[in-house]
């Protein structure tokens, strides 16, 4: 029976805080609340804390070549990069609709598309120290 990898616990629940913190940091911002900054650097610190993690175990992970990395690393974040903007649009129309926040078209593609400028490098470094 082989050894399968397990994802350590510690790594999903950084990478869960970090997106958790600056999610509401940039809603806080959006909607023009106090303290939207705290928010921020604690969601900047635990983005670093699971760099750091995922720094500390790529060398536990199995050789692969080259080429395949690549292509895996590439596939993967870019999966998981759209999928999070996808939840993050419905989130962000449904708040729309429901008159919790009250932006125009303009300012919501621009909160879209820095979002995404956000999630996709985030991803792509999450996947490259993965594999």
């Amino acid at each position: 029976m082989e050894n399968e990898k397990k994802t350590d616990s510690i790594i999903i629940g950084a990478g869960v805080f970090a997106m958790l913190f600056i999610g509401k940091g940039i809603f806080a911002f959006v909607t023009k609340k106090n303290g939207y900054w705290v928010l921020l650097v604690i969601g900047i610190l635990s983005l670093l804390y699971l760099i750091y993690l995922l720094k500390r175990t790529k060398g536990n992970l199995n050789e692969r070549y080259e080429d395949e990395r690549k292509k895996l690393i590439s596939e993967k974040s870019s999966s998981i990069s759209y999928s999070i903007l996808f939840a993050v649009t419905l989130i962000f129309s449904q708040l729309i609709n429901a008159n919790k926040i009250i932006v125009t078209t303009y300012d919501a593609l621009m909160i879209i598309l820095g979002i995404a400028l956000i999630i996709k490098p985030i991803a792509y470094l999450i996947y490259k120290y993965k594999y």
